[in-house]
């Protein structure tokens, strides 16, 4: 696997199996969020996740065009969530990110490089299941993502190619404004080695800190988690996202703006993900999992960055 899932840490928000045959436990996949599942009341999930990508091909619409500035950017992306039942058929959960993003450019006969790292906006989502019958679990949830993240000044320009031009960067850690979230999620347990997994979450974006506009977001995943012996489970993925056009504000020159090759994703893109998750105890009190996101569609509103390839690693303790 190449790049060898580098980084090491990770785990999600996904977490315990309902089945309760001990030779073999399905738990969630890397990016269904549990599906329709809660974590029991009184007890709590904590895990870790980092993501891992690379954008250094450019693409307008369906075609990838030719990468005129060299943009060689990269992402490190690590999630540290917290979840507990605080009910029979709800719990919650807070995520905090840790992001790196490095990039170089060459814009005319400017060589351009940016390295921003930190912390950035905190989650806090709250999840009600409100069907568990016929081993099938649906549930809805809401949450805040909180303005946590740096947004200071230096964002606010681009680097000394632009002369001067207010063109604001999509590389902040965070938004400067609160963003507001809504998901539905299904989980069917066919037998206590296969499972299914669903969610779908949107995200209402404010104008963010510094007049860059991140567009509103859906996201769509599914996934089918199989458990080939009582402490490996391998899975598969199909990962949606789809982002309205961004804004970078009435100051933003239109024609530097159609080159720049810094711009925050836009349009749609879908990824297959396959995955191994290793549970030490044939139990998912602790679990281990990995995993790399293929690109195999994508339909972009215009000129930008976008990864071919991603790659997830996550582990995660049952309390």
């Amino acid at each position: 696997m190449k790049n060898r899932l580098l980084s090491a840490t990770l785990a999600s928000f996904g977490l315990i199996s309902l089945t309760q045959n001990a030779s073999a436990q399905v738990i969630p996949g890397l990016d269904t969020k549990a599906g329709g599942m809660v974590v029991p009341q009184g007890k709590a999930v904590i895990a870790l996740k980092h993501i891992y990508f690379k954008r250094d091909s450019m693409f307008d619409s369906n075609d990838e065009v030719i990468n005129k500035e060299h943009l060689d950017a990269t992402a490190n992306v690590t999630l540290l969530a917290l979840r507990y039942g605080i009910a029979k058929n709800m719990d919650i959960r807070i995520v905090m990110p840790y992001k790196q993003i490095s990039a170089t450019a060459k814009l005319g006969i400017n060589n351009v490089a940016i390295d921003n790292s930190g912390i950035g906006d905190i989650v806090m989502m709250g999840k009600y299941r409100f069907y568990n019958q016929y081993a099938y679990q649906l549930a809805v949830g809401a949450g805040v993502k909180f303005p946590t993240g740096s947004t200071n000044k230096g964002f606010k320009k681009a680097p000394p190619f632009a002369q001067g031009i207010n063109t604001p960067l999509p590389t902040q850690p965070g938004t400067g404004k609160a963003e507001y979230k809504l998901e539905f999620g299904a989980s069917k347990l066919f037998d206590p080695t296969l499972r299914a997994d669903m969610h779908t979450m949107y995200t209402y974006r404010p104008k963010a800190e510094n007049d860059y506009d991140f567009g509103n977001e859906f996201l769509f995943d599914i996934g089918v988690v199989k458990a080939i012996t009582d402490k490996f489970n391998i899975g598969l993925e199909y990962n949606f996202k789809y982002n309205t056009a961004t804004d970078m504000g009435n100051d933003t020159n239109p024609m530097l703006r159609s080159k720049l090759p810094f711009k925050a994703f836009s349009g749609s893109a879908g990824y297959i993900t396959p995955e191994i998750e290793y549970l030490p105890f044939g139990k998912p009190k602790i679990f281990v999992g990995a995993g790399v996101s293929f690109l195999i569609h994508k339909d972009l509103k215009e000129y930008q960055p976008l990864e071919k390839r991603k790659f997830v690693v996550r582990m995660g303790y049952l309390f």
